[in-house]
C-alpha cells in the first residue's frame, strides 16, 4: 500500500508541472439541484483553487445559497484534470437557515477550440444546524476562461 501511495504522490507532482498555466480565472453557469454561477480562481502555485458558487433552487422553497470551496487540482494532461476539496455553504429559504460543511470531488475538461471548460462534480455535505448528511448534489458547470 505504501508503494502505491508513493507512486500516486510522485505522479501527482509529475502531472501538475504545467497544468496551472492553462487558466487563472473562469466564470460560468452551474446546473444541478441548485442552478447558479460558479467562479474559479487559482490562488496557490501548486494547483490550489478557490471556487465560489452562488446557487438558487426553485423547487425547494426558493432556496438560495453561497458556497466557498478550496480545491486541489491534479492535472492529467493539458486539457483534463481531477480535483477535490472542501468548504462551507450558507443558505436560506423562507423557512430556515442552512449552514453546511461541504466536500467536492470532480473532473474538469478544458475545451481546445473555445475558451471554455466543463466540469462534472459531486458535492456531499454535512448540515451543521440540522445534524444530517446531504448527498444529493451532483453538478455540471460550463465556465468561460478569463485567463
Amino acid at each position: 500500500m505504501k508503494k502505491y501511495l508513493f507512486l500516486l504522490t510522485f505522479l501527482s507532482f509529475f502531472f501538475t508541472s504545467n497544468g496551472q498555466d492553462n487558466y487563472k480565472h473562469a466564470i460560468g453557469l452551474r446546473g444541478g439541484p441548485l442552478i447558479g454561477v460558479s467562479y474559479k480562481n487559482f490562488i496557490w502555485p501548486i494547483n490550489g483553487v478557490l471556487e465560489v458558487i452562488g446557487g438558487f433552487n426553485f423547487a425547494n422553497g426558493r432556496y438560495m445559497s453561497l458556497t466557498g470551496l478550496y480545491e486541489h487540482h491534479l492535472f492529467i494532461n493539458y486539457s483534463l484534470n481531477f480535483y477535490g476539496g472542501g468548504g462551507i455553504t450558507f443558505g436560506n429559504n423562507e423557512e430556515n437557515f442552512r449552514l453546511q460543511l461541504e466536500t467536492i470531488v470532480g473532473i474538469e475538461y478544458l475545451l481546445d477550440f473555445v475558451p471554455f471548460n466543463v466540469s462534472l462534480d459531486y458535492k456531499p455535505g454535512y448540515s451543521i444546524l440540522n445534524n444530517e448528511l446531504v448527498f444529493d448534489e451532483f453538478g455540471v458547470s460550463l465556465r468561460y476562461i478569463l485567463k
